[in-house]
């Protein structure tokens, strides 16, 4: 689990890992085996080149008399290589020349001319802390001439090069960064349309509308955005149609309605007759709010600016024992969202009356989160069961014996609130308080 905070939840994110890990595998692999083979040929080359220097001084001083040499030798040395002519060896005679050293004795016999050469050794010396640091070996070779006199050479060669240098290491890092920056530009062209995608279905699912997606980007993506603007379209026919028909069917029953009021009027029995016009007012309510709902959903009121701080002060005004907390970071102003202001308020007032009415008593929050503005009302009521907390949202549907129709309703304003709060971009949330009472919060994003 710990891992998995490290690996990318995105598309965008995840091929920016591919790009990264596979380029800098890339540059790093091709890096090294340029190197690995640039260093073998560095080193060869300048075997060979110390190998013909060796074989043009011991060439000379072959011919030079023998009194002359050590002279001639000395002159011949210099910071790279030094040069004596002497009587013994600076090399052990026992000393076994394989592998490098071996190739760069076969190296100075081939450049050797005439048969006045007796023996070629090699060896490599002790490092000291300089060389080490610059990565040179001491080598010493000497040649035995027929005369017996010794040709004595030493000098450094190159033991190991890096593999890397800071200049090469910073163009690796500035191609990787380049073409970094070319994949991202390319990558976010490609998912910037997947974002509007999911941007649009959110809205949606929140509230059954949302925009036409424009048919742009990758050719995938240009028909899951003709895919998804053709089934919104289907969905908001079907939508509009099933609230025409419900909007038709409450209005054509007023009629009806107000006739059988007329007629109750008449009906001798008084406790019959009062009953019948309860009855009546019922459906008359539960037709008007239907009716309201329909009308809300086929003529959305258009977004503007709305001040939360305002909202709240308007939707208490006028109502006893409700109290109001507001952050006080939020001053008038400072909490603006795009939202329908009518609306809003309408679902803001429905959720304090029914802490009026279940709780007797209200309290309104309006607090800050980083993403969010919340509007809470509390009340101090019965509370509703944890099974029921999402129930009570459907349209008509009541509970019992705490919320009933005596109360007044018809089971919509919950319905026709969250519709509200999920059309403006945000939700409402019940919860029981652990004091007791309920907790209603509509979630608007900033």
């Amino acid at each position: 689990m710990k891992f998995r905070r490290f690996v990318p939840d995105s598309i965008l994110g995840w091929l920016a890992l591919i790009l990264i890990a596979g380029l800098a595998a890339s540059q790093a692999l091709t890096a090294l085996a340029h190197n690995m083979d640039r260093n073998e040929a560095i080193v060869e080359v300048a075997d060979h080149l110390a190998a013909e220097r060796v074989a043009t001084f011991a060439t000379f001083l072959q011919h030079t008399a023998p009194v002359l040499r050590p002279s001639i030798a000395q002159s011949f040395s210099g910071p790279s290589m030094s040069v004596e002519a002497a009587n013994r060896s600076n090399v052990p005679e026992d000393t076994v020349a394989d592998g490098r050293l071996g190739r760069l004795t076969k190296s100075v016999s081939e450049r050797l001319h005439g048969t006045d050469w007796q023996e070629i050794r090699a060896a490599a010396g002790s490092p000291s802390d300089e060389q080490k640091a610059k990565g040179l070996m001491p080598i010493r070779t000497s040649i035995a001439l027929r005369d017996g006199t010794w040709i004595n050479f030493e000098f450094s060669a190159i033991e190991s090069l890096p593999l890397a240098t800071l200049r090469v290491i910073a163009w690796t890092a500035c191609s990787v960064l380049l073409v970094l920056g070319l994949s991202y530009y390319a990558v976010r062209r490609v998912t910037r349309p997947l974002e509007g995608l999911t941007r649009a279905a959110e809205s949606l699912g929140r509230s059954g509308r949302g925009e036409a997606l424009q048919e742009t980007g990758a050719s995938e993506v240009r028909r899951a955005a003709r895919a998804f603007n053709e089934m919104q379209g289907r969905i908001r026919r079907l939508l509009e149609d099933r609230m025409q028909m419900v909007a038709a069917i409450s209005h054509d029953l007023r009629t009806p309605i107000t006739r059988l009021k007329l007629r109750a009027e008449f009906v001798e029995d008084q406790e019959q007759r009062e009953k019948m016009l309860r009855d009546l007012d019922e459906m008359e309510t539960m037709i008007r709010e239907t009716l309201a709902l329909a009308r809300e959903d086929a003529n959305p009121e258009p977004r503007g600016k709305v001040d939360l701080v305002q909202l709240v002060a308007d939707s208490v005004e006028g109502l006893d024992g409700v109290t109001v907390e507001i952050e006080p970071a939020l001053a008038k102003g400072a909490a603006v969202i795009e939202a329908q202001p009518i609306a809003l308020k309408r679902a803001v007032a429905n959720l304090i009356e029914n802490a009026l009415v279940y709780g007797r008593e209200a309290r309104v929050c309006l607090r800050e989160t980083p993403k969010e503005f919340e509007i809470r009302v509390e009340d101090q009521g019965p509370g509703i069961p944890e099974t029921e907390l999402e129930r009570v949202f459907r349209p008509f549907y009541r509970l019992e014996p705490s919320r009933n129709r005596e109360s007044g309703g018809a089971g919509l304003g919950l319905a026709i609130a969250r519709t509200v709060a999920r059309t403006n971009g945000g939700d409402i949330v019940l919860a029981n308080r652990t004091e007791g009472g309920l907790r209603a919060t509509i979630v608007l994003r900033k």
